[in-house]
């Protein structure tokens, strides 16, 4: 869920955000989380390892400091908004807030290196900047550290940027290069990581280049050993009057996992097989003069496939056909008519290929297992589906079937 919603909640992060000032001045500590929030939610992170001199294939890096999104709380997430005309790491008072359009430098608050991009591949996205912590090697590669806050979510072109509610993109004087979340797992030298890239400015709008500020404190050491043990302590605005019951809501709903009744949509999608196979038995023995069926059963098993069948294929094979990638709203209409067909099936094979009475109690039989798996199967995945059960971390991984599930599993310390 995003900042804004679990701020608005009593417990968790709200008690982590009550008291923070609203708006970002120069001077603030702050951790950046990016609201795409996928594969899983991360913050902007940086620590003292370097990147290899040397990559698996070949390339080259600027052996600068890493910075990654990493998907849990930490201290080396915390960053400081530099004013590039001054020194000091510290908020005044009063405070002056960070606008849109400002330049900015951002400190990491535990290295105190700034957040650099330039000219050199990312490690994993080659298209893309690299983006590091700049450390002075003196071998003519200067830093490039200056970007300029640009408020996606503002209602003016002066907005104050704001904690938690301002969605933000930093885009790099320098290269014109926006700060994005690439999404790539970095190999074992980046502790599994997720990859930080600098990505040429382009017309299009993605939420992976958008972050927002979820901890905020004014900084008020502006030595070293001080600041560290600031930003180690626990942060202390309430949000929740801020967000409407209906942003809250629609973001609820776009969260919990659509994930279907694998016994459900795998009998429907075998029902519309066995119609088609027996619809082609069928006009075949027909072909013959041999009526397998009565006149009006044989129109309403026509009528069913071309309602239920025809509808499944008109619904899903032109997306079919299509080479792009297919969400659930091309699968659900086709899923419907694939439903709809299947209690179709299953009474025309009660009341046409039963032949005797026997047979018909053990198909009978069969329905009531497959519906009663059908049952279990839904009770075990509801807390997936309408998110009405807390599980624990072990009862989520017993529910994740496929590796391809990216059920996010969060550590508690």
């Amino acid at each position: 869920m995003s900042s804004a919603f679990q701020a608005s909640l009593e417990g968790g992060l709200a008690r982590i955000t009550q008291g923070q000032p609203l708006e970002v001045a120069y001077g603030s500590q702050v951790t950046l989380r990016n609201v795409f929030g996928k594969p899983v939610p991360c913050w902007l992170h940086s620590h003292q390892n370097t990147y290899p001199m040397i990559y698996e294939n070949g390339r080259g890096s600027s052996h600068q400091q890493q910075v990654t999104c990493y998907p849990f709380k930490d201290v080396n997430n915390w960053w400081i908004v530099k004013d590039p005309g001054r020194h000091q790491l510290v908020v005044n008072s009063p405070p002056r807030p960070v606008r849109h359009g400002d330049i900015v430098q951002l400190v990491h608050g535990m290295t105190t290196r700034l957040l650099n991009t330039h000219d050199v591949a990312a490690p994993l996205s080659p298209h893309s900047q690299e983006v590091s912590c700049y450390i002075d090697y003196n071998i003519s590669m200067p830093a490039q550290n200056l970007w300029r806050l640009d408020i996606v979510n503002r209602e003016s072109s002066t907005e104050v940027w704001k904690t938690i509610l301002s969605e933000v993109r930093f885009v790099h004087v320098n290269t014109s290069a926006i700060l994005k979340l690439s999404g790539a797992h970095l190999p074992d030298w980046g502790f599994r990581q997720l990859e930080v890239v600098g990505e040429k400015l382009s017309p299009g709008y993605h939420e992976s280049m958008v972050w927002n500020v979820e901890e905020h404190r004014y900084g008020r050491s502006q030595e070293q050993k001080e600041r560290e043990l600031e930003l180690h302590s626990p942060t202390q605005m309430d949000l929740s009057r801020n967000l409407s019951f209906m942003a809250r809501f629609s973001e609820l709903q776009a969260q919990i996992h659509l994930l279907g009744n694998i016994v459900i949509w795998a009998s429907a999608s075998l029902a519309t097989v066995v119609y088609v196979l027996l619809l082609c038995w069928y006009l075949l023995r027909r072909r013959r003069s041999i009526c397998d069926l009565p006149e009006d059963s044989w129109l309403r098993w026509v009528l069913a496939g071309a309602l239920c069948a025809g509808g499944w294929a008109v619904n899903y094979l032109p997306f079919f056909l299509m080479e792009k990638t297919l969400f659930l709203y091309h699968y659900l209409p086709a899923l419907t008519f694939q439903i709809l067909l299947l209690p179709v099936v299953l009474q025309h094979i009660s009341d046409h290929l039963c032949r005797s009475q026997l047979q018909r109690s053990l198909f009978s039989a069969l329905v009531v297992a497959w519906y009663s798996c059908a049952c279990h199967v839904f009770n075990t995945l509801r807390p997936l589906t309408y998110g009405d059960k807390s599980l624990s971390p072990g009862e989520l991984r017993a529910l994740r079937w496929k590796e391809s599930w990216d059920i996010l599993i969060r550590k508690h310390q």
